[in-house]
């Protein structure tokens, strides 16, 4: 399958589960869902893996892992290159 169907059908059904993150990206066959904070406001990588797992319960695609990432601020960076909560996602061939 193409990179691009399983990103778009990834983002297809985090959005009909009410799921916006900031990018939806895949590499060496890993798709990685990410969302990006300046303030956590009490949330955390469980949290944001909980809401990407009820999104996804009845598909093909199961989180593997979840995370966060800090780092300085740095006006225009990237998602991937600012503070983030990620979720690893993979599914059944």
């Amino acid at each position: 399958m193409a990179r691009q169907t399983i990103t778009k059908e990834v983002k297809d059904l985090l959005a009909a589960g009410q799921v916006y993150p900031d990018s939806v990206s895949m590499r060496k066959g890993v798709v990685t869902i990410r969302r990006g904070f300046f303030y956590s406001m009490g949330g955390n990588s469980e949290k944001f893996r909980a809401k990407v797992d009820a999104a996804l319960k009845d598909s093909k695609f199961k989180t593997v892992d979840d995370g966060e990432q800090w780092a300085s601020f740095r006006g225009g960076a990237s998602v991937a290159n600012s503070t983030h909560w990620w979720v690893i996602v993979g599914w059944e061939k």
